[in-house]
């Protein structure tokens, strides 16, 4: 699912005004997707069905140079259930340290259900958007 977060989450207080930023949403079935998106939305737990098919967008995505060096925030949704992966489990399983060195990542716990650790992961991901800008511009300067 790609949309604009600023479009998604419109009381991100922590989003310039005048800057839209593009998100992808990539994860297994079930596993709270849609429900993190009306959390965003909504700012209220919304039962879901499986929206299989519903709310895809056509997304090629490739390991493409293009790609490499684009910010990844993993969002370990429903901490609140007994058994869930910490974040650190997480990052480990989906082997995160081996990523291109250029690409920045952080995995958050959260919920869908409550809204905990939301905030604090988009406010990481917005602080990874800079700093890639950031060392885009200054890797420019060098050549």
């Amino acid at each position: 699912m790609g949309n604009q977060l600023t479009e998604m989450a419109p009381n991100t207080s922590f989003l310039p005004t005048f800057q839209s930023v593009h998100v992808v949403v990539i994860g297994l079935d079930s596993a709270g997707k849609t429900s993190l998106l009306y959390r965003m939305k909504l700012r209220e737990f919304v039962k879901t069905i499986p929206t299989k098919g519903f709310n895809m967008e056509k997304i090629k995505i490739t390991r493409t140079s293009e790609n490499q060096g684009v910010p990844v925030l993993i969002l370990a949704n429903k901490q609140d259930l007994p058994g869930a992966l910490s974040e650190a489990e997480v990052e480990k399983l989906l082997t995160l340290h081996e990523l291109c060195s250029s690409t920045l990542h952080h995995a958050q716990g959260c919920s869908a259900l409550d809204g905990q650790g939301l905030q604090p992961g988009l406010e990481k991901l917005y602080e990874m958007i800079l700093k890639r800008k950031k060392m885009q511009r200054h890797s420019k300067r060098k050549r």
